[in-house]
């Protein structure tokens, strides 16, 4: 089957692959450093993503299916197969499960492609792609497509790690960078052991030493993906440089931090409104508030992954109310049937009884 080709269509006719749900094999695994893994899953059909898109992996965990949010580290230019590289944080229960229990032969299933964080849609700009510890995910999926389309664009990776052996793809970006003229590859680690030899960029991202690997950073469009301290950091030196705000879009990787709880549009007063029951809690509805942004507001933490009902990952069982939903495809019918909501989306319209998924 034929590749996309997003630069045979105008900019703003790019063809976006439709949201689908998937049903995967792992195919292949393979370690890239001590707590981060590639795994690459077959797919039952006509699978497409464009570079820097996510994906949702609805993990089978013991004590029940946990939908988790993850870039996409593949080019996208070959249908039917995907790669996740997924970091086994030490807080994350469902990537360290998926570290110990995937293994080839293991089905599972997800939904997407997600997002417009991809360089598909800006074609023949110069480019920054920065990523920080395993955000540097998504910036080598956009490399990778690149290079398998033969591209020539003018381009800067670069990769910020912890130390030498946390840098990510080390021989693959060494070949490409011999195959690809226009590209200007930097690595730069923030602690260098004693007794260690390393002769790249080190310390923590700075104006210094980003002028220094990207003189020209101001006329770059820039990608950059990983913790949020590094994705600030780099947007304030890009628009102290005289950069465009509009040319820094930034992409956050993982599980997103729970929401701010905003300002109530409406104030409630104790002991009315709604109530809402959820792991063991109970605390008051907030109208016009997400699901999210309430339970954050209790102290509560419910993953999310795209915030626009799309993806799934904030999916809980309504038990006992009602919600009123405005999802975007994040839900199957037999899910809704079955009582499934989804949090981002859904806010209270009586007492609600919640729980997480089975």
């Amino acid at each position: 089957m034929t590749a996309l080709n997003p630069h045979a269509f105008p900019k703003r006719a790019v063809p976006v692959p439709a949201i689908q749900e998937i049903a995967l094999e792992v195919i292949e695994i393979r370690r890239e450093t001590a707590d981060i893994v590639s795994f690459t899953f077959g797919t039952d059909g006509d699978f497409r993503h464009l570079p820097g898109q996510a994906v949702a992996l609805n993990l089978p965990m013991q004590d029940g299916v946990a939908t988790r949010m993850f870039t996409i580290a593949s080019a996208g230019l070959t249908p039917g197969s995907f790669t996740v590289t997924m970091k086994a944080a030490a807080s994350g229960h469902a990537t360290q499960w998926a570290h110990a229990a995937l293994t080839p032969g293991t089905r599972l299933s997800a939904r997407g492609p997600f997002g417009h964080f991809s360089l598909a849609f800006h074609p023949g700009e110069p480019l920054l792609l920065i990523g920080g510890g395993s955000g540097f995910t998504p910036m080598m999926s956009m490399l990778r497509w690149l290079h398998g389309r033969g591209e020539h664009v003018d381009v800067v990776v670069a990769q910020f790690a912890h130390a030498s052996e946390d840098l990510l793809f080390a021989d693959e970006l060494t070949q490409i960078d011999r195959e690809m003229p226009h590209l200007h590859r930097v690595d730069c680690v923030s602690t260098v052991p004693e007794g260690s030899a390393w002769s790249g960029y080190r310390g923590r991202v700075s104006r210094a030493l980003l002028r220094s690997m990207v003189p020209d950073l101001a006329r770059r469009r820039v990608f950059c993906c990983g913790p949020e301290g590094f994705m600030a950091e780099v947007g304030k030196i890009h628009r102290a440089e005289g950069g465009d705000p509009a040319r820094f879009l930034t992409e956050s990787f993982g599980p997103t931090k729970a929401p701010a709880p905003a300002e109530p549009t409406e104030p409630v007063a104790p002991g009315t409104g709604h109530k809402i029951s959820y792991r063991g809690k109970s605390f008051d509805a907030i109208a016009g508030q997400p699901l999210t942004a309430v339970a954050a507001r209790a102290g509560l933490r419910i993953p999310t992954g795209c915030g626009e009902g799309q993806c799934g990952t904030c999916r809980l069982r309504l038990t006992e109310g009602q919600v009123e939903m405005h999802h975007q495809g994040g839900l199957s019918a037999r899910d809704e049937a079955a009582g499934y909501i989804l949090a981002c989306c859904s806010t209270a319209k009586s007492d609600l009884s919640l729980e997480d998924p089975a």
